[in-house]
């Protein structure tokens, strides 16, 4: 299903209105255990700062100069073929005639992407940003990544952040920023910021999927003294699914909600580069059926290194976590309201080269599903593994690749359901011109599970042309 001729029309205007791109060969920003934007155990926090950059002779220099923002937009425009768009079951590809996917085909792909950055050299510092990735094959297809940070450090050793998103996405594996944040090379301007947890609500690839538009709100302040250092964060994730006309009230709304996260860590620096950290998170998920509602925690502690001098940034953790379902008034059989597990992750940049960068994630959260049928939202608890890992190589000035590999793991409790989605794609960058790239890429996911037509493959390929300024 193609979606309306107005949606084409409002997704290119605002392509072509955000246009162009700079050059930047590194990750860029803040990454701490206690100094400036901080992050959690767990959490996806900025790209560290000191990532090398590459400006060798003739080199276009990007960047537009406005008040005292300095922009880094651009735009890819191109085609796009997708296998499988809905990410229809294997069994339902097997019963057409010829064998395919209904939902393949071929689309207009728009990828505009804009970092805005501002700072007084001194107490207050800005990002604005936006990217998206607009393929026509329908609403699942149209998805977007915009927010704003802004951090106010009245003293040195006083940090207070502010963080503001907006996501538009099926899953971890149809995020534009896999495609659109120096994953497709290594031309983008400065990162955008990773969420600060990546998957709050523990969303999975699925067949037929529902698209959903998350909100999120949060603020931290970070202390520190000497070589120790505290820090607490709030945050409100809010979720709301797309919803179907052929499903009544409460149910087409079940799965809408929100999630309430306040996390206290503190650390010490051992040696000047490394610290050991500990954090206790409270979570509390708010449904619109009342029935899915949990209370729980987490506790962790972990090992991280922020000297913005080392090839090697991040944070590793493991722990405990556990929650309590609220709501189930009516007991299922065999499922238990209490679910608890351990819970590891971490965060993690390497930098080999002046030319290569590498970036890793992977988290683990509780969540609930409503798993037991459409119309029995009962509510199972979940335990949902998400992990990223992404490259991007400058083989020379004109030349350049990304690449990337995800996955999603999700334990549906006492059910003995286990899905497995994967997620691998590469792309490829040459300089036509000095504000003008040829891109390709490729993006191969699967889903794998052992219920019944619960299985899919998907296919996805673009070429195109980046454009900046």
């Amino acid at each position: 299903m193609r979606t309306r001729s107005s949606g084409w029309l409002i997704a290119v205007s605002m392509a072509l209105t955000m246009g162009t791109v700079a050059p930047s060969f590194a990750q860029q920003n803040t990454s701490s255990g206690g100094q400036g934007q901080t992050t959690s155990p767990g959490s996806q926090g900025n790209a560290p700062p000191g990532g090398p950059e590459i400006s060798p002779t003739g080199e276009y220099q990007g960047g537009l100069p406005i008040g005292t923002w300095m922009l880094y937009p651009d735009l890819f425009v191109g085609a796009v073929w997708d296998s499988n768009s809905n990410q229809a079951s294997s069994n339902q590809r097997a019963q057409t005639a010829t064998g395919s996917s209904p939902d393949s085909g071929t689309s207009l792909a728009v990828s505009p992407r804009l970092v805005a950055t501002s700072s007084d050299g001194g107490m207050h510092s800005s990002t604005l940003f936006g990217v998206g990735d607009f393929q026509f094959f329908g609403t699942n297809t149209v998805t977007a990544d915009a927010g704003f940070l802004h951090t106010y450090k009245p003293t040195e050793d006083l940090s207070l952040n502010l963080n503001l998103r907006y996501t538009r996405q099926t899953d971890l594996f149809t995020s534009p920023l896999n495609f659109n944040n120096n994953a497709i090379g290594l031309y983008g301007g400065p990162a955008i910021p990773s969420p600060t947890i990546i998957n709050p609500f523990g969303a999975t690839p699925a067949i037929n999927p529902v698209a959903y538009n998350q909100y999120t709100a949060g603020g931290s302040v970070s202390k520190t003294w000497d070589t120790w250092f505290a820090t607490l964060t709030g945050t409100a994730f809010a979720i709301d699914y797309d919803h179907a006309t052929n499903v009544p009230a409460p149910f087409n709304t079940s799965q809408d909600a929100t999630s309430f996260w306040l996390q206290g860590k503190g650390g010490w620096h051992f040696v000047p580069s490394l610290y050991v950290f500990a954090e206790v998170d409270g979570i509390w998920q708010r449904f619109r059926n009342s029935v899915f509602n949990t209370n729980g925690y987490r506790v962790t502690g972990g090992l991280g290194t922020d000297d913005p001098g080392s090839l090697v940034r991040g944070e590793l953790y493991g722990g405990y976590q556990f929650q309590h379902q609220e709501g189930q008034n009516v007991p299922v059989p065999n499922i238990s309201p209490d679910a608890q597990t351990s819970v590891f992750g971490g965060r993690m940049y390497y930098f080999p080269t002046p030319y290569w960068t590498w970036t890793a994630s992977v988290d683990e959260v509780l969540g609930m599903s409503s798993i037991l049928g459409t119309n029995v939202p009962q509510g199972v608890p979940t335990k949902v593994t998400t992990g990223l890992l992404e490259t991007t190589y400058g083989i020379s000035q004109q030349w350049s690749i990304g690449a990337r590999v995800g996955y999603t793991g999700a334990n549906f409790f006492d059910l003995g359901r286990n899905d497995n989605g994967w997620m691998a794609g590469a792309s490829f960058n040459y300089e036509i011109w000095r504000n003008l790239l040829l891109t390709l890429d490729y993006q191969y996911s699967t889903l794998n599970s052992n219920t019944t037509f619960n299985q899919f493959s998907r296919n996805v390929v673009s070429a195109g042309l980046t454009y900046k300024y």
